[in-house]
């Protein structure tokens, strides 16, 4: 996940892109945080922190990723999609998206939690912490604004282990540890091979990046969907079968 992505995220709901990350990059390049100038710029004073935490003091890469981030935002809605779905796709590095094809692994699950008001479900057999530190922030801060959180985890490797801790401290220092749920899958339930993060049971990622370094960023190819509207009912229902067949709760 690059910085323009990052940024592209706190930038999708503003009006004016432009406009907003010039704001954003006055915000990020003041000494001292100011909630209510994010807030009063439309921008969550939370993710302005998160930006402020990655991007360090550095006025050359707080600018040039504004920029970027605005151009992100700008080229997404030129791209609106005409279909309840849309392809998604992780390439090796320095590989140019297919014409069709205008969205990234990462970048979509980034604006997924970004965008989430009521609740965020993931299932993925991998999880490492490289793949996991692009959401870790964001979904901090989701569970902060009460976003619940419920990660169904069907592996207990040290690698899913060690980023899930991290998650959890990150949790208790920017958001509400009472709105994360762990449920780890039982080792006689099904295994669950299923890629799939919804929001607000209204719109989901499947397909089959891992929450892993390689499948949200490259060096794999992974190819997917988004999907929107009344159809992700179906996939909520499918993850409550997981979960009432076959998960332990903690």
């Amino acid at each position: 996940m690059d910085d323009a992505e990052l940024v592209g995220g706190v930038l999708d709901a503003a009006l004016d892109p432009r406009d907003a990350a010039h704001q954003l990059a006055d915000l990020l390049l003041a000494p001292l945080a100011d909630p209510a100038a994010a807030a009063q710029a439309g921008l969550a004073p939370e993710l302005v922190e998160v930006l402020r935490a990655r991007l360090g003091e550095d006025p050359d890469r707080i600018s040039t990723a504004c920029q970027q981030g605005a151009a992100w935002v700008l080229g997404r809605r030129s791209a609106a999609a005409q279909e309840p779905w849309d392809l998604v796709a992780s390439l090796p590095a320095g590989t140019d998206l297919p014409p069709g094809l205008n969205r990234t692994t990462g970048e979509t699950m980034v604006q997924l939690v970004v965008e989430a008001t009521t609740t965020l479900r993931l299932a993925t057999p991998f999880i490492d912490r490289p793949g996991l530190s692009f959401l870790r922030d964001p979904i901090a801060v989701a569970t902060d604004r009460g976003v619940r959180v419920e990660i169904l985890v069907p592996t207990r490797s040290s690698q899913s282990n060690d980023a899930l801790n991290e998650l959890e401290k990150a949790i208790i220092r920017h958001g509400s540890i009472n709105h994360l749920q762990m449920s780890r899958f039982r080792t006689d339930a099904p295994w669950a091979h299923l890629k799939v993060l919804t929001a607000d049971a209204s719109v989901a990622y499947i397909g089959s990046a891992n929450i892993t370094r390689a499948g949200l960023t490259g060096p794999n190819l992974e190819l997917g969907v988004l999907v929107r509207g009344s159809s992700v009912q179906a996939v909520e229902r499918i993850l409550d079968i997981y979960g009432e067949s076959g998960t332990s709760t903690s």
